[in-house]
């Protein structure tokens, strides 16, 4: 990079950007293009990551996550239910005298 900007310190141009820049070196204006690249690149893969839909890897963990709280919530319905069993069978069971 050095030795680019230091055969171009003579090379001069005019650049527009809403207003016209005369005797800008070649050298500065490639380094404000290659800035302007990178911060373009970045706000389009920001953009690109935001829109973009849920990977596998999250899917998988999305629908384990699920399943998980389906099981959770049937042995949960379960437990009720054997609860509920086995309050009847002691309110049915006779007092033994």
């Amino acid at each position: 990079m050095a030795f680019f900007i230091g055969l171009n310190l003579s090379n001069v141009c005019s650049f527009w950007f809403f207003k016209t820049f005369t005797d800008l070196p070649v050298a500065v204006l490639a380094l404000i293009a290659f800035g302007a690249g990178i911060i373009f690149a970045l706000l389009f893969i920001f953009v690109a990551k935001m829109k973009a839909p849920p990977s596998d890897a999250e899917e998988r963990a999305k629908r384990k996550l699920e399943k998980k709280a389906k099981a959770e919530e049937k042995l949960r319905l379960a437990k009720e239910k054997q609860a509920e069993k086995d309050a009847k069978k002691i309110k049915d069971r006779k007092p033994e005298e």
